[in-house]
């Protein structure tokens, strides 16, 4: 949450969360706070079944925009897909309203995922070649969802904020501004077509999804917004490469990861060279929107991840460093 979401959420908290946990019947005594970034995170309990609970200001999404998410989590569900389900209110509803003076805080909740997250550690073979299958399974899923109303429709990658370039990169740094914008650029002129372009996670790293008995449930979808199967696939591959245990550098660390890692996303859904040979671009998109905002972000607040991450980073967009040098069309 921003500074203003966070003084009214601290302001009115007593109210807040009495009025969340008697709409979905339970008592405020009962949420357990895990945490807070973008909504204020809790877990209840309710006739013996674990339940997260997200409180989002409207500040940082719409009542329309978290419909569209619910809708679309549901739908993967119902279709086989491992994803945490979202739950309706005793009222009925996907997302409930709490209004604090002139403004709101939206409230929903989802059935908690079973198990564990995938630390490191943990990481192995199979691991690898089920978190390709359940991506693969949500990107065949998807192209069959349409939300109810128009208006609940998610937003295009390019209307996404971390796409507002000049919103974030300072006026000091031109020639970071200049390969962000031609990045940009080489997106728009990606062909789009609803088998390789569609509604999809956007953050399927392993810190979104619980492990247990060695099956994968999926969840936090709050980013989720229309962009290609090929930048989710590209997702999970930058974050274990950010692993405090993995070089970033590591080419066949990521060689064995993708060989796997595609081996059960394809069994689940198609992707052709074209695609596999973009990769690459859309591991500097990412590297990009997390660049500028950690740049925007005061340096007290950065923590070791963040401080690994910008090592040497600006550099290595100014000169188009690739995320990591391997050859991707190998795996078509």
């Amino acid at each position: 949450m921003d500074k203003r979401s966070e003084k009214i959420f601290a302001d009115n908290t007593e109210y807040i969360l009495k009025e969340a946990a008697d709409r979905y019947g339970t008592a405020p005594d009962e949420l357990r706070r895990l945490g807070s970034f973008e909504s204020i995170v809790c877990e209840f309990e309710r006739e013996g079944k674990a339940y997260i609970m997200k409180v989002t200001h409207s500040l940082h999404r719409t009542p329309e925009l978290i419909q569209g998410e619910l809708e679309w989590v549901n739908h993967l569900a119902d279709g086989g897909v491992s994803v945490s389900r979202a739950v309706l209110s005793g009222r009925g509803r996907l997302v409930e309203k709490i209004e604090v003076g002139d403004s709101y805080f939206l409230v929903y909740v989802f059935e908690k995922a079973l198990g564990h997250l995938a630390q490191s550690d943990r990481w192995n073979d199979d691991l690898f070649e089920k978190w390709g299958a359940v991506l693969g399974r949500m990107h065949a899923r998807t192209r069959s969802f349409t939300p109810s109303r128009e208006e609940y429709r998610r937003f295009l990658w390019h209307e996404d904020y971390t796409m507002d370039i000049e919103r974030y990169i300072p006026p000091s740094e031109p020639k970071v501004l200049e390969k962000c914008r031609t990045l940009k650029d080489k997106l728009h002129t990606l062909p789009v077509a609803k088998d390789y372009f569609g509604l999809v996670h956007c953050d399927v790293h392993h810190g979104n999804f619980f492990v247990n008995d060695g099956n994968i449930t999926v969840f936090d979808f709050d980013d989720c917004q229309y962009h290609w199967f090929a930048f989710d696939i590209a997702i999970p591959l930058f974050y274990v490469l950010r692993d405090s245990r993995v070089n970033p550098d590591d080419t066949a660390f990521a060689d064995n990861f993708m060989s796997l890692f595609l081996k059960g996303y394809k069994k689940e859904n198609p992707v052709d060279r074209f695609w596999l040979e973009r990769i690459p671009l859309f591991l500097k998109i990412r590297e990009m929107e997390l660049y500028f905002l950690i740049v925007s972000d005061r340096p007290e607040n950065l923590n070791g991840w963040c401080n690994r991450f910008m090592e040497g980073r600006r550099e290595r967009i100014e000169k188009e460093i690739p995320v990591i040098d391997i050859d991707f069309s190998r795996y078509a």
